[in-house]
């Protein structure tokens, strides 16, 4: 099993960030993140976004290898400070599932070594038998 190693921003994409709809001053500032997450820590990092944590929340998602933020120019810097708690988070989660996942696979190896013992005593018995 490979180590996982934590996913995080490594700049702003330029190019993809754009404003959506001219008549708000809100933008789509499309972060960089360090690889493209796996499914299930999107799923976390969608959960850890679940709880507001400011007194203006603003929306942030998971697309390919960017992070969305929903938000104005100006305010990206602070949305990143939060949005690094929900990054820690998500790279938690997933480390424990990770872990949970190797653990079951060692267990599971375990049992798969041990009915095999059995299988040999049984088959050297049936060989030794005489009927």
């Amino acid at each position: 099993m490979q180590t996982f190693e934590n996913i995080g921003v490594t700049g702003l994409s330029e190019d993809k960030s754009h404003n959506p709809d001219k008549q708000f001053l809100l933008f789509n500032m499309y972060l960089q993140l360090s690889r493209m997450p796996p499914c299930e820590w999107k799923d976390y990092f969608a959960e850890s976004r679940l709880a507001p944590r400011a007194a203006v929340w603003r929306k942030a998602w998971v697309e390919g290898d960017c992070l969305v933020v929903y938000c104005q120019p100006e305010e990206l810097q602070q949305e990143i400070e939060i949005l690094k708690e929900d990054l820690a988070a998500a790279n938690r989660q997933y480390r424990q599932l990770q872990q949970l996942r190797g653990q079951r696979r060692r267990q599971q190896e375990q049992m798969d070594q041990q009915e095999a013992s059995e299988r040999s005593l049984i088959r050297q018995l049936a060989q030794q038998l005489r009927f």
